[in-house]
């Protein structure tokens, strides 16, 4: 608390006025961590950098939180208890040793100071403690492939600058929120991948993309949910984001993963812990040559959902690790390339799906189309075996476990400008959807940014309208209402949810301003002339002045001296009042900024419903956007699924009159003459 002073009519220090430290608004916070981010710029690679400042905002985190509530556990058993190692392990989630501790690590004690050169060695003591207080639950998460001694990956002057950085903020419960923290280290997980190149793909899907699959996939309380590639875990906590959005517990959903980079792996269990999150089982690995969940006997374990955004086209897949046949039998369609292991990963995901379980992946639109079938002599001029993708993507469709495919925009992934796609599993169809694939052509629906290009909510909504009336024009003007509703109501939602935010971020310190200026009126010149004009004896300052047993000189003399501690207190007054006033206004400004991004977005939103309907009341118009495929459709295209051969892809060019086109051409010359003139002019003067 920042106190504010007043003086008494006895020339005391009156009870002061706490004005409380503001919090830290998501915007604010974000803001921060991306100024971590930036302290990369230079020489350092983002991707070998990233590990290590997750792992040190997890120490200052981890660090404040438990310092802050030691403090609160003394509040109830009193400091000896509190301090006591054993109590601490016994009633909190995590401990920290106190001389393991931001403070004692970074800067050092009374008996010891850590220079710039100590540091390193002091992070490496203090995490590796961390873990071993903490074991198993945090066993590997710090320390695993981090040496904060090894100046080649992390430069002494940027570890300095980023121990500066993160200690010029506390990171405890009261002044950071665990949603608020959670989604800022989300937010510096993206901030890495759109700086770290082809790299950053295999550790983060964008939110909006998340936010689709979830939609999508649609996992309910009590599934288990597992993501084979996980990455940061981005698209699992999306999961449970689906839940809450739909008034449900996300508590009550299981969430499994494995990921085969060490530090990425580390990087998702940071980032569940942040979240709050303990119904989770990570596993490191690779999951292809050796998946980790398995059942009792050995097999692969099966989820009621499968979510995963896995490398594209992985050349390295393993291949060669399965010579002798698969010991999980995962490919009884056909054994992927050697060189391509996109339907390595389509398999392995139908085989660890349940009898009634979903999925969906992000794939490399390749799976669409690439491989020919078996061709003879009379074909080709020669006899030529079916290609392997060929038989293996025939097969999950004559066995009917493809639902749909969404053709997503080019550039919307981090580092990877490879076409991509959603390919929706679903080993037990509905009646209706039997022998039928719902195809969506999503490319031209999107906002133009760099790096990435992105989707908006209103893009999103083309995706979902069409996939859940399953291409029925009918059923999609049908629930159109509802659907454009939720997403309104979405974005009525965070507006709300920002409002409140800065509200708890702004209010209780701005609240004190009307009380700072009516004391500043009170000492001014004009106020001392109002309060003559009415002496009031409670007043602050002016109040000793109002004894009546004051002769004339004890009167001036105390008169002087009031004026005096008025002008010092008025001089502090007003620059509180100053240092308020651009709190305000800076409130003001930020209310702004999220209604009219609120209005940006339900104008988006409304102009997409009305095309909606225009589209859905006219089958061809439709057609140009999303088609149903029934099996015959499929099979006399060879089983290939590349959209233009169903979707009318094609973009009409736009008509120009012979007339216009004329009249446009004489202008050009017009102009073009004139110039020349110009020219000739200013040439012959140079002579």
């Amino acid at each position: 608390m920042a106190k504010r002073k007043a003086i008494t009519n006895n020339g005391d220090e009156a009870k002061s006025i706490s004005v409380p430290l503001r919090r830290m608004t998501q915007a604010e916070l974000d803001a921060f961590l991306e100024k971590a981010a930036d302290i990369l710029r230079g020489n350092v690679d983002h991707s070998e950098f990233r590990g290590y400042v997750f792992a040190l905002l997890f120490f200052k985190r981890i660090s404040d939180i438990f310092e802050e509530a030691v403090r609160n556990l003394a509040k109830t058993l009193g400091d000896e208890l509190a301090n006591d190692p054993a109590m601490q392990k016994k009633s909190l989630p995590f401990v920290v040793p106190s001389d393991s501790m931001w403070e004692a690590v970074t800067v050092g004690t009374r008996e010891r100071t850590i220079t710039s050169l100590q540091l390193g060695q002091s992070l490496n003591d203090a995490m590796l403690a961390i873990e071993r207080a903490n074991a198993p639950k945090f066993d590997g998460i710090l320390t695993s492939k981090i040496d904060f001694n090894k100046t080649d990956e992390l430069p002494r002057d940027k570890l300095v600058r980023l121990k500066n950085h993160f200690s010029s903020r506390k990171f405890d419960r009261a002044h950071v929120p665990d949603d608020l923290f959670g989604d800022a280290y989300e937010y510096l997980i993206r901030t890495f991948a759109s700086k770290a190149g082809k790299s950053s793909g295999e550790f983060y899907t964008p939110k909006e993309i998340s936010y689709l699959m979830s939609e999508i996939i649609e996992p309910d309380e009590q599934h288990e949910v597992c993501d084979w590639a996980s990455g940061s875990a981005s698209l699992l906590l999306q999961c449970r984001e689906y839940l809450r959005r739909h008034k449900k517990d996300p508590n009550r959903l299981f969430l499994f993963a494995q990921e085969s980079n060490l530090a990425t792996y580390n990087i998702s269990r940071i980032n569940m812990i942040l979240h709050g999150i303990n119904s989770w089982h990570p596993k490191h690995g690779d999951s292809l040559r050796d998946p980790k969940h398995k059942t009792s006997d050995g097999k692969l374990q099966q989820f009621d959902r499968v979510v995963m955004n896995p490398p594209f086209s992985l050349k390295d897949w393993g291949s060669d690790s399965f010579t002798d046949g698969d010991p999980f039998d995962r490919f009884t369609y056909n054994m992927p390339p050697n060189d391509n292991g996109d339907y390595a990963w389509m398999q392995h995901i139908a085989k660890s799906l349940k009898p009634a379980g979903k999925a969906i992946v992000v794939m490399s639109q390749g799976i669409l189309f690439r491989g020919q079938p078996k061709l003879t002599e009379e074909e080709d001029g020669r006899n030529k075996k079916a290609d392997d993708e060929y038989l293996i993507r025939s097969g999950f469709l004559r066995d009917d476990l493809i639902e749909a495919v969404i053709v997503l925009p080019s550039g919307i992934f981090y580092g990877n400008n490879v076409p991509a796609c959603l390919a929706i599993l679903n080993k037990r169809k509905p009646k209706k959807r039997k022998g039928r694939v719902l195809m969506i052509w999503a490319s031209r629906s999107y906002q133009h940014a760099n790096p990435q290009c992105f989707l908006r909510r209103d893009h999103c909504l083309r995706i979902l309208l069409p996939w859940r009336a399953f291409g029925d024009t009918a059923k999609a003007l049908q629930i159109l209402p509802a659907e454009g509703k939720a997403i309104l109501d979405e974005i009525a939602h965070d507006r709300e949810h920002a409002l409140k935010e800065i509200s708890d971020a702004y209010d209780e310190v701005i609240a004190v301003l009307p009380v700072l200026r009516e004391e500043a009126k009170s000492l001014s010149a004009d106020g001392f002339k109002a309060w003559l004009s009415k002496p009031d004896a409670a007043h602050p300052v002016w109040g000793k002045l109002a004894n009546p047993k004051l002769d004339k000189a004890a009167l001036k003399a105390l008169t002087k001296e009031a004026k005096d501690n008025a002008k010092d207190r008025l001089k502090i007054v007003k620059a509180q009042i100053k240092s308020l006033e651009k709190l305000e206004k800076e409130r003001d400004e930020r209310i702004a900024e999220i209604n009219r991004r609120a209005d940006r977005e339900t104008t988006q939103v409304q102009e997409t419903i009305a095309d909606l309907q225009r589209i859905c009341a006219d089958p061809d118009e439709a057609r140009r956007y999303f088609v149903v495929a029934e099996q015959a459709e499929i099979e006399e295209n060879e089983f290939n699924l590349n959209l233009p051969r169903y979707v009318d892809t094609f973009e009409p060019e736009e008509e120009i009159t012979l007339g216009s086109a004329l009249a446009e051409l004489a202008l050009s010359e017009e102009a073009t003459a004139s110039i020349r003139t110009k020219l000739n002019k200013l040439l012959q003067s140079t002579k």
